[in-house]
């Protein structure tokens, strides 16, 4: 089988054409690979090692392909199904960059045709990880409601990214007031995810406060830092810049490897997106479930287009070999609000 492999911890990323195809097992499906998305977890986990359980490890974790066999047990899929989401990181036989690749049933969304193969990989990733961070980390419903005059606002750092920006879908479709931090040119786009007002991440720490407290009236309790950077600016906000009386308040964040100080009265929740599909602690069996929780409820929201995709750049023609041409498209492109997707074999 075909494939992108990284031998060790810093090796590059190398075209290999002897895998060996996975097996499903039980309540797993295998999957034909046919688009796969390049993430940022990709270059930090070939870098350090990081997630990563053996090597040499096919890394990638964003696709979209077809259900090719279903193992035991299996009563969601059927083969020819349309599928798409994120699999486990850094477990050999899970990474997209490969012909075939393996994807749990409870953590697979299926694909009814409403998105194209394209469109359906850029969804997995951001949506999973930014429905950890509000549903989870901020107490938020994952229930449809109108904003009104009245609605809370819910602030959201680093908007236009690809957790940002399914982060503030969520949060609008919820029936919250979205305060999203975004640099200047991503301002419109945000603005049509639902976004109610924004600032600038790039103005003095300060000023960012001030914006918080200017535009919210303090009538927040949740911040969501989808950046990994916002730790600052979400803690000073809900510290300092929400009413007296809300209690209590929550901050996620994806940042999950630097320590945050407590402020009293402030929940801190860290996203781990990584933890998807491992049981091997009481944390990554409740990530796990959880996100098995979201995806039927996830589903019909993109189904009925309430969510949507992220805007794509596809790079290169079609074939495994094009996954580095991705790579390097990606670390060229580091900042763009699309998505880069390859198209790794045909339908």
């Amino acid at each position: 089988m075909k494939g992108i492999q990284v031998e060790k911890v810093g090796g590059t990323f190398d075209y290999v054409e002897d895998l060996i195809k996975p097996v499903p097992g039980r309540k797993q499906i295998l999957v034909k690979s046919l688009v796969t998305a390049i993430n940022p977890v990709e270059p930090f986990m070939q870098g350090t090692g990081i997630l990563v359980l053996s090597w040499p490890i096919v890394l990638g974790c964003d696709a979209s392909g077809v259900v090719s066999e279903v193992g035991e047990d299996v009563s969601k899929f059927k083969v020819g199904d349309k599928v798409f989401g994120c699999t486990r990181l850094g477990h050999a036989g899970y990474g997209t960059f490969q012909e075939f690749f393996i994807m749990d049933e409870d953590l697979t969304f299926k694909n009814e045709g409403n998105l194209s193969l394209e469109e359906a990989a850029t969804v997995g990733v951001g949506l999973l990880t930014a429905a950890l961070g509000l549903i989870r980390g901020l107490k938020i419903e994952l229930i449809p409601k109108k904003v009104t005059e009245t609605s809370e606002w819910v602030v959201i750092i680093g908007a236009a990214g690809a957790v940002g920006s399914f982060a503030v879908q969520i949060a609008h479709l919820c029936g919250y007031k979205v305060l999203a931090a975004c640099s200047p040119s991503a301002t419109k786009l945000v603005e049509s995810l639902g976004a109610n007002a924004t600032y600038s991440h790039r103005i003095p720490l300060e000023d960012q406060l001030k914006q918080i407290s200017l535009i919210t009236g303090g009538r927040f309790s949740r911040v969501f830092d989808a950046s990994a950077f916002g730790t600052e600016t979400g803690m000073g906000a809900l510290a300092k810049h929400t009413g007296s009386n809300v209690k209590p308040k929550y901050f996620s964040t994806t940042n999950d490897w630097l320590p945050i100080e407590p402020v009293e009265g402030v929940e801190i929740d860290l996203v781990t997106l990584g933890a998807i599909g491992k049981s091997a602690d009481e944390h990554q069996r409740e990530v796990t479930a959880a996100i098995a929780t979201f995806i039927p409820q996830l589903e019909k929201l993109l189904e009925s287009g309430q969510l949507k995709p992220m805007e794509y750049e596809v790079v290169g023609d079609v074939g495994i070999k094009e996954v580095l041409k991705a790579l390097d498209f990606y670390q060229k492109k580091k900042g763009s609000t699309k998505k880069i997707v390859v198209k790794v074999a045909e339908e």
